[in-house]
């Protein structure tokens, strides 16, 4: 599926306010999609939006269960913007690409300032947290459940790349209704799963992750039940690490007594490691 149902198109004009537009594309011919790729940059400047990722899934680490090649984010101020951009380059996409699973997302810009100013913290943190160095990666409580995190094969795979480049880490989550706490406590699974965001921030800044964008997911603007990505899903983030190296020590680090919080509150998460292969100026 390439284009919105008139149904989804409807439901982005009723959307107020800033908005990002987050596309899982699937390549036809790699030619044509370069091509595509600067044009549809393009079209976003001229509708005067701002294309934030244009990244690279790597593929195994992903699991391998997806079609999709790569993820691009394009923040606008309007929605107006935003289809106006994505109907601009129409034939382009047609020539570029198989499939497009497409989010639309309300981004919350003030996390990734707060944990950029906050880095001034790594090298207090990494000492303290003992970050800087890694620890038996199958201790990860959360290593082994696919509905939620990574197989350990694919994190064991991801000690094998490289350990230098940063990257990102791409999430979709989809939280319970209410959260699944072993003691029966009432609170919703964002609760339970915002209980864990605060307890392993600081796990993130000490090694010089930061949340890039992370928002709420307001609809699907292109997809539909036959796409694997397809759920009801609530938050979208693309998390930004140095390296694999310190999502792997951060990852091997955390401590058991936090990540009931994330189990509790997740009923189903993608997390897909992703390359900067067209980096913007950081």
């Amino acid at each position: 599926m390439l284009e919105p149902s008139k149904q989804q198109q409807a439901e982005l004009k009723e959307i107020q306010g800033s908005i990002a537009l987050v596309q899982f594309v699937t390549i036809k011919d790699q030619e044509p999609f370069e091509f595509y790729r600067g044009t549809s940059e393009s079209a976003v400047l001229e509708a005067g939006g701002v294309r934030t990722h244009c990244v690279h899934i790597d593929q195994f680490l992903a699991g391998g269960e997806m079609p999709y090649q790569t993820i691009t984010v394009d923040q606008f101020s309007a929605s107006e913007a935003a289809q106006r951009a994505f109907d601009a380059i129409s034939i382009e996409r047609q020539a570029a690409l198989v499939d497009i699973y497409a989010l639309i997302v309300r981004p919350n810009d003030g996390l990734q300032r707060i944990s950029k100013i906050l880095g001034f913290l790594r090298p207090l943190l990494s000492r303290l947290l003992g970050t800087n160095a890694e620890k038996d990666i199958f201790g990860f409580a959360d290593v082994g459940n696919p509905e939620t995190g990574p197989l350990p094969e694919t994190v064991a795979e991801m000690r094998q790349h490289d350990q230098t480049t940063p990257f990102y880490m791409m999430n979709l989550n989809k939280y319970y209704a209410r959260a699944k706490y072993d003691n029966g406590e009432d609170v919703s699974g964002e609760q339970a799963y915002n209980r864990y965001g605060k307890w392993i921030a600081p796990y993130l800044v000490s090694v010089g992750g930061y949340p890039d964008i992370m928002g709420q997911v307001l609809a699907i603007f292109v997809g539909d039940e036959t796409s694997p990505l397809n759920d009801n899903w609530n938050e979208f983030a693309m998390v930004y690490y140095p390296s694999r190296k310190n999502f792997i020590n951060m990852m091997t680090n955390s401590p058991q007594k936090g990540i009931h919080h994330r189990t509790a509150g997740l009923q189903r998460a993608v997390l897909m490691p992703s390359s900067d292969l067209w980096a913007r100026k950081r």
